[in-house]
């Protein structure tokens, strides 16, 4: 069992009530380890906060990790705590299942803060279970009801996870009791409300992908536009209506320009990802354009110089078609470096980096 998309659930409740009825008391462990085991056995992780005999944790661990076959699990229990609790937050099964344990410090001394904000955080709890308990629980509760997370409030013994169980049975017909359910039954119930969660995770994602890609579509279209634009300018100028020669080099230039960018963002508006910024296509389009243009002009300039030659009145038919030649190349440069540029970029991103020597 790897814990590469594993959901943990965090296991939040007490038995400190019940600690002068030793009958009650020991039910509620055997009950607390009898879901540790389904969980185990439906491939769940586990976040914990506290190990003393009174909450309900050390009993669910207990019988998680009894569940569990030898070598299987490795970090899927989350031990989380303050500073303060340094060395008294320990499970008597980390001196034989160590490998099982992931711990984790809440910055600074105090644990309540810390505890309930992990129930937000986005990374680490994906449901929660509930089973007797006083305030925190119940304040959890409303918590895990609030974000919204699946929620497995266990109602066979007194306390706050019987208040929070009356709220959701409320709205769900169907949510299950302890006096009809096992254990397995309640871990099994659990686990479909947490593929249902991460189906509707699953669509939104998508749904905002799509958002993105739409967005990202209109920005990239706009700016081929206008860059479309601003090369037509040129080339109506370069060719129709030609300026003076002390202006046509400038011209030509611009118009390298506005064909290296326009032939970069067309390459990532019909095959690039919705991940390439436009400003960069249009940065480096731009570029290659103008070095590759001119690159392509400074041979036939050296051997006619056309405009460039001092003695230059008017802007002849060779000039024109130099023109219009170069603005071709830079199209094909601005599509060509935009394309290997992002490749190389993929490809960095995909290389994994190591220390130097290793294989």
């Amino acid at each position: 069992m790897t814990t590469v998309g594993m959901p943990f659930v965090a296991i939040i409740g007490g038995f400190w009530q019940f600690k002068n009825d030793p009958a009650v008391f020991g039910e509620a462990k055997k009950t607390a380890s009898e879901i540790g085991a389904a969980l185990a056995n439906a491939g769940m992780g586990l976040v914990v906060y506290f190990s003393n005999d009174e909450s309900l944790e050390p009993h669910v661990v207990s019988g998680y990790v009894k569940a569990l076959p030898v070598g299987g699990g490795r970090k899927c229990i989350r031990v989380r705590f303050a500073e303060s609790q340094k060395g008294t937050v320990k499970f008597a099964e980390q001196l034989t299942r160590s490998e099982l344990f992931e711990l984790s410090l809440f910055a600074g001394h105090e644990w309540e803060a810390p505890f309930y904000r992990s129930l937000v955080a986005t990374d680490g709890v994906d449901a929660v279970l509930l089973m007797a308990g006083a305030r925190s629980t119940l304040i959890a509760g409303q918590i895990a009801l609030a974000r919204p997370l699946p929620i497995l409030a266990v109602d066979k013994f007194d306390g706050a996870a019987g208040t929070v169980r009356s709220e959701l049975a409320i709205g769900e017909r169907d949510y299950p009791s302890a006096a009809t359910h096992s254990a397995a039954e309640l871990v099994a119930w659990l686990k479909v409300k947490l593929v249902a969660r991460a189906e509707e995770q699953a669509l939104a994602r998508l749904r905002e992908q799509k958002y993105l890609q739409a967005t990202s579509q209109k920005r990239k279209t706009l700016c081929a536009v206008g860059a479309f634009a601003a090369l037509l300018c040129t080339v109506f100028f370069g060719v129709a209506v030609v300026p003076t020669p002390a202006f046509y080099p400038f011209l030509t230039l611009t118009g390298l320009i506005a064909a290296g960018a326009t032939g970069a963002l067309v390459r990532s508006l019909i095959w690039g990802s919705e991940d390439t910024p436009p400003t960069r296509s249009l940065f480096l389009g731009g570029v290659a354009g103008f070095v590759v243009g001119l690159a392509y002009l400074v041979p036939q300039w050296v051997g006619a110089p056309g405009v460039l030659a001092p003695s230059a009145t008017t802007v002849g038919a060779t000039d024109k078609i130099q023109f219009v030649s170069a603005v071709l190349v830079a199209v094909s440069a601005g599509v060509g470096f935009d394309t290997v540029f992002t490749r190389l970029k993929k490809q960095a991103e995909d290389q994994p980096i190591g220390a130097s020597g290793s294989k």
